[in-house]
């Protein structure tokens, strides 16, 4: 099991340097959010997302951080979009609203935060939907709502869409 969890650290990995490295002749995607980086990654198959064709365009906020409201299993929810995490984090106060829960006992993923190393739960949501794009079966850890102040629109979403683009104070989500 470890080594499939390592293994697939290694793909996503590969992955994002792939993409980050493609894109220095285009323009520059945002710097990830500071200090939220998964350190184990369970290994997880990339069906397409459900919606192809659509654009999701979102306005830079204050801080220059890109924030979505969502749905996550058809129940609102607040992200940060966060290129940096590997899967979508969510607080488990908002995985409880939408009709998922956890025991103590599920929290074994160690996973480092801002506020520093703690364990997670391991869950596939049914889907997450914004104005429309959606995609279904998506990877996500569950963090108790003191580890974690937003919920964080990870790569296990994010890498599903057609593509990700940052520039001039917006970023276009495409399905």
């Amino acid at each position: 099991m470890r080594g499939d969890i390592i293994a697939a650290a290694v793909i996503v990995a590969g992955a994002v340097f792939t993409a980050r490295h493609l894109d220095e002749a285009g323009e520059a995607r945002p710097a990830p959010a500071p200090g939220f980086a998964m350190s184990a990654s369970p290994a997880a198959p990339v069906p397409p997302a459900s919606a192809w064709g659509r654009e999701v365009r979102i306005k830079a906020a204050l801080d220059n951080q890109f924030y979505v409201d969502a749905a996550v299993n058809r129940r609102d929810a607040r992200f940060l979009v966060d290129t940096g995490a590997t899967y979508v984090a969510l607080r488990e106060s908002d995985a409880r609203e939408a009709g998922v829960y956890t025991s103590h006992t599920d929290y074994t993923y160690p996973v480092k935060t801002a506020n520093g190393e703690t364990r997670a739960a391991f869950v596939t949501l049914e889907e997450i939907e914004i104005n429309g794009l959606r995609v279904d079966d998506v990877k996500a850890f569950i963090l108790r709502d003191e580890q974690l102040a937003v919920n964080l629109l990870g790569m296990s979403f994010l890498s599903r869409l057609e593509s990700v683009e940052a520039r001039r104070g917006e970023m276009v989500l495409r399905g």
